[in-house]
């Protein structure tokens, strides 16, 4: 395609979507619905983080194993799912859709539960990604109808914070299982086993809620040039403001994605704790104050404060918080510095991640919202999602033998992401900024 052709192109996709503002605001209930699902999802996803020290020492695994099994084993599936729910999403049935997704990412977690060995809980842990792939852009495309710019910032920290909640939720809720078998087989299987499959109970009625939903919605039908394609020439078209994001959204999903991964393992080495007391302190702490972070950022964007300082300031705030926390979590040889670090790590995460996802939304238009999602989310995935973990277990295995060696590990990962995405941000936050206000 000749560049006269190619510019026409864009500049006719994009007049298109400036007047395809056809899907109606979402009631708060259904927002919450949404958010709760999410929850769901990072609760299944949060499983390996949960029973890390018990499937190390059964299996005899290394943490770049174990970070394999986080990250990439469930993220490179995911990916490359999103970008195809992405392209397909727009015009059929977002509640089906969901129920759908629910449906085979509970089979991923059961069989995760019952595989026999760790090529087994790594195709379990594909057919998960697999299964989660369609549910971000098919939510996407209900929160980000909300044609009030501040109404969509609350919705859409509002359905991080189930993101947030879900990983820590994973943490509490798998340490108290774990607690409540007390070591002792149940019905044969294994304390984690068990443990894992009571975890995925919730999702059946949250799979009747999503099909009772989905008769109740009509979706108008996609129009022309809405999908990925035309999402990608759109930010081709912008790509001094969608670049930065990308690279400041998978940064900050990185550290959280690291710190989640490896806080209840950090706490039963560097502390001793037992495995399902590490669980529940880390679970704790996180759902206490991921909320803090996610409903912080969305809100703090989205105020007159927020407003005049502008994203890059805030994003870089963020992530410096959080780089200060995972410092504090290997320094501290306390139970308490601990948790406080563990606190300060997740709340600059949350507030970074959101700040980006609002960031992403606001600089697209509205016919092209569930797309250019799908695409983020597909790259910062792959990154963060798919490096976080496992570049921690790497530096973990290389570094001194030693029961800090994770905990330093995480800190530099999250001290060297930190930084780049500081950097970037308040380098570049000036083009995605004016992009929000064209």
């Amino acid at each position: 395609m000749s560049r006269p052709c190619s510019i026409r192109l864009r500049g006719r996709l994009i007049s298109q979507a400036l007047s395809s503002d056809r899907l109606a605001p979402l009631a708060w209930s259904s927002i919450l619905l949404l958010a709760a699902a999410q929850f769901a999802a990072y609760v299944d996803r949060g499983l390996p983080a949960v029973v890390a020290p018990l499937i190390k020492a059964q299996f005899g695994l290394t943490d770049t194993q174990i970070g394999l099994l986080q990250g990439p084993a469930f993220s490179t599936l995911y990916a490359a799912g999103l970008l195809v729910a992405g392209h397909y999403v727009a015009g059929r049935d977002p509640w089906r859709l969901a129920a759908g997704c629910l449906t085979v990412w509970t089979g991923g977690a059961v069989l995760f539960a019952l595989a026999p060995d760790y090529p087994g809980m790594v195709a379990a842990r594909i057919l998960m990604g697999l299964g989660q792939a369609a549910f971000a852009p098919a939510a996407l495309m209900l929160l980000t109808a909300q044609p009030d710019p501040d109404r969509r910032a609350r919705a859409l920290s509002t359905f991080t914070t189930g993101s947030a909640s879900g990983r820590s939720a994973a943490l509490l809720l798998g340490g108290a299982a774990l607690a409540m078998v007390a070591g002792r087989s149940i019905a044969g299987l294994e304390p984690w086993r068990a443990a894992s499959l009571a975890l995925v109970i919730p999702n059946l009625m949250l799979i009747a809620v999503f099909a009772r939903a989905s008769r109740r919605h009509q979706i108008s039908g996609r129009e022309r040039g809405q999908g990925v394609v035309g999402a990608l020439m759109l930010m081709r078209a912008r790509w001094r403001a969608f670049v930065p994001l990308l690279i400041v959204g998978a940064g900050s999903v990185l550290l959280i994605q690291a710190g989640g991964a490896w806080s209840a393992s950090i706490l039963n080495r560097s502390l001793g704790l037992a495995a399902p007391h590490a669980a529940l302190l880390a679970g704790a702490v996180a759902l206490l104050f991921a909320p803090v972070g996610h409903l912080g950022g969305g809100w703090t964007l989205g105020s007159s404060f927020g407003r005049r300082v502008g994203a890059g300031p805030l994003l870089a705030g963020g992530v410096a918080l959080a780089a200060g926390g995972a410092v504090l979590l290997a320094a501290s040889g306390s139970l308490a510095g601990a948790a406080a670090g563990l606190a300060a790590l997740t709340v600059g995460g949350g507030f970074a991640a959101v700040l980006v996802l609002i960031e992403i939304q606001a600089v697209t238009e509205t016919r092209f919202r569930p797309q250019v999602g799908a695409v983020y989310l597909a790259f910062v995935s792959l990154i963060g999602v798919g490096f976080g973990p496992l570049l921690t277990g790497i530096v973990s295995d290389r570094g001194a033998v030693g029961p800090e060696t994770l905990a330093w590990a995480l800190a530099w990962v999250v001290g060297v992401t930190a930084a780049v995405v500081a950097g970037v941000a308040l380098t570049c936050a000036g083009p995605w900024r004016r992009s929000v206000r064209a």
